[in-house]
This record gives structure tokens, C-alpha cells and sequence, in this order.
């Protein structure tokens, strides 16, 4: 081929893969395929092409699943081999595929590059995660991309960064939350709650308290932490739950959930903690309404996690579920008052508590935008 005909393919290449147009679902990370268009996507750089489709066995059975173009019922066909058991659905008619989120990342491990890639590759990328998980113990995400840009959580990551340069200027200052001060000084610059405080105002003027006195305090709290390291741990756990929920709930659900959850956390925390003279900060609230909403939304998505110096991948519901169980013990029986204890279990049961119904509106307004009949869909999101 000359290199006028080169350029011809590429371009023409560019033109296809322009064309193309994948209806993804916001709730499952699935997506419909038409006919024809896993193989145009699956055309390289080179112009080369490389059918995605073979690696789809024969037929096996009749699927629950309907085809949102309208024809009934589809058919289930199995992966081929090193692809696992999990079946892909296909439509009799239309020949439209399919494909659920996992079974994306399956076919894409099968047929591209960055799924193929080799052993030194992947020992290298292994080695650096391990070795950073080995100084911090945090959990790494595995694979569930962000689908869009998360602004909201990028805005929310740069105003707790500022107000922390407030305390570090000392603009800001905890120390303004001491009992003796608020008596000196009616409460001076104090932005964070104290439990004592605000159980004595709210018994003297009940939820009028809210509006008056030191009540404000309830939702400036949740910007202030008290070390640089209560706050890179906040931060680092919004970002990767946060981006995905994000795109899920969109942003306006996205920033009121995190409020919703945040406020029921710190009230939650000035009503059970013992800790009545200490002020409560952080974020902790919100974000661990982030991760109820994360372990509802992507049970099945990987994480990696450090288990006595040997690093493994679990579900994210298993690493969720044990969060949470460890922040309920540690409330109930730990004498260890330094950390918000109750304010994860309330935040936590806030976006456990709403996701349900954003994932229900969702699947809504994902049936009714189908442009062909989904009476099946709008079905069982009224059911759901």
C-alpha cells in the first residue's frame, strides 16, 4: 500500500470509529452494541481489523433479558475460552449485542493490546501498587474508569485543600472550639461542633438551636480536619469512590447526597460520642455516603488491598461491608474518642439509605430515552 493509501485508511478509519455511537447504561455499566459495531471499534491504527465477535461462542439458551430495539426476547451465548463463563446476550433479529460491565472488561483482556499486555508489564505495574499500598494500607481500585470528568469531586477535593491552609495560617483555628474559650468568647471564629455544647442548646431551645448559637457549626465541620494526614485520607478516599458516583448520580444528586450525608454524621456523632468537649471535623460523613453509594452501585468492581504484607483483590462488597462493620465495633465497644466514629455510621446509612432511589430514577430515565419500545425496562424500574 502506498503511503497515499495509507493515509487514505487511517482516515477513513477515523471516519468509522466517528460514526460510531455506544448506548452505555449509567446504573450497570453495561452497553447495546448494533450489529457490526464491536468490530468497527475493534479496526487498529494499522487499519487492521480484529473481530471481537469470534471470541463470542455459539448460542445457549433464552435470556431474561429483552432487546431494546423491541424484538423479544435475546439469546445467551457463552465466552470463549480464558474469557470465564459469564454469557454475553445477543438478539436473534437485529443481531445486536449485549454486553454488561464486566463482560466488557472481559472481551477487552481477550482482544486489545492494553488487555494483553505482558507478564514484565504487569509484574511492574503490580510491584508499584504494592509498594505503595505497603506504606499507606489504603485500597487501590482496579478497573472501573471514570466516565466522565468529576468535577464536582475535584471541587470539593480543592475547597477542603483551602480551608486547610486556613488552619495552617491559623485563620482558622481549632483551638477557638475549647469549652473555656466559647464561654470567654460566645465561640470566638469556631466552626466545629462540640458535643456538649450543642446537646446543652438543643435541650434549652430545642431545633431552634439550629438556627442560633453554635448550630451553623453542623455543616462548617465538615471542611476542617485536624491533621494533614486526616485529610489526605479523606481526599484520597473521595476521589476514587467518589468519580464514579458521581457519574452515576449526577452532579446536583452527587453534591446533595454528600451534604445529606455529611449532616447526618457529625448529628449523629454530637448525640453518641463521648467525647463531649472534643470538636468534630472532617468530611467523613459525606464520604462515607460516597462509599454506601459505591458498594450499592459497583459490588462486583476490584479492589486491591494489603492483607499482612500480601496484597489481594476482593469485590469492593467485601471490603465495604468490613468497613463498615469495623467503624460499628470500634463505636460501640473501642474507648478510643479521637475519631468520628458515629459519623461514618451515619453517613454511611444516609447513602445506603438514597441510593436506591437515584438508581431507581435512573433506570427511568434511561428506559424512556430509548429511542425503540422498552416497555420490559420501564416495567421493572417501577417494580424496583
Amino acid at each position: 500500500m502506498s503511503d497515499g493509501e495509507d493515509s487514505a485508511a487511517h482516515h477513513a478509519t477515523s471516519q468509522v470509529r466517528a460514526a460510531v455511537h455506544i448506548d452505555a447504561c449509567p446504573t450497570c455499566n453495561g452497553a447495546w452494541f448494533d450489529a457490526g459495531e464491536l468490530d468497527t471499534l475493534a479496526t487498529d491504527t494499522e487499519g487492521d481489523e480484529t473481530s471481537l465477535e469470534a471470541a463470542i461462542g455459539a448460542e445457549h439458551e433464552l435470556s431474561e433479558r429483552v432487546c431494546p430495539r423491541g424484538h423479544g426476547a435475546m439469546r445467551t451465548h457463552p465466552l470463549s475460552a480464558g474469557a470465564g463463563t459469564t454469557p454475553v446476550e445477543r438478539c436473534g433479529t437485529c443481531h445486536g449485542l449485549w454486553l454488561d460491565g464486566h463482560e466488557r472488561a472481559k472481551l477487552a483482556k481477550l482482544t486489545t493490546a492494553e488487555g494483553q499486555r505482558g507478564t514484565a508489564e504487569d509484574l511492574a505495574r503490580r510491584g508499584a501498587i504494592y509498594a505503595i499500598q505497603l506504606l499507606t494500607q489504603l485500597p487501590v481500585e482496579v478497573d472501573n474508569p471514570k466516565r466522565e470528568t468529576p468535577w464536582i469531586v475535584y471541587g470539593l477535593l480543592a475547597v477542603l485543600t483551602v480551608f486547610f491552609g486556613l488552619q495552617t495560617l491559623e485563620v482558622v483555628r481549632l483551638e477557638d472550639c475549647d469549652v473555656m474559650s466559647r464561654a470567654r468568647d460566645a465561640g470566638g471564629r469556631c466552626l466545629a461542633p462540640v458535643a456538649g455544647a450543642l446537646r446543652d442548646d438543643f435541650e434549652a431551645h430545642g431545633l431552634a438551636s439550629i438556627g442560633s448559637g453554635s448550630g451553623w457549626t453542623l455543616f462548617t465541620s465538615m471542611f476542617l480536619h485536624g491533621t494533614f494526614a486526616h485529610l489526605l485520607g479523606n481526599m484520597y478516599f473521595l476521589y476514587i469512590f467518589g468519580d464514579n458516583v458521581e457519574s452515576l448520580f449526577g452532579k446536583l444528586r452527587f453534591i446533595g447526597m454528600f451534604f445529606l450525608a455529611s449532616l447526618v454524621g457529625v448529628v449523629a456523632e454530637v448525640f453518641l460520642t463521648s467525647a463531649t468537649a472534643d470538636p468534630i471535623v472532617g468530611a467523613s460523613g459525606g464520604i462515607a455516603g460516597v462509599m454506601a453509594a459505591y458498594l450499592w452501585s459497583f459490588p462486583r468492581n476490584k479492589l486491591f488491598q494489603m492483607i499482612l504484607f500480601v496484597q489481594v483483590k476482593l469485590p469492593a462488597w467485601t471490603y465495604l461491608v468490613f468497613w463498615i462493620g469495623f467503624q460499628a465495633v470500634m463505636g460501640l465497644f473501642s474507648a478510643q474518642t479521637h475519631v468520628a466514629w458515629y459519623s461514618h455510621l451515619g453517613g454511611f446509612l444516609t447513602g445506603f439509605a438514597v441510593t436506591p432511589l437515584v438508581l431507581k430514577w435512573r433506570r427511568r430515565q434511561v428506559a424512556l430515552s430509548v429511542e425503540h419500545p422498552a416497555s420490559h425496562l420501564l416495567h421493572r424500574a417501577s417494580a424496583s
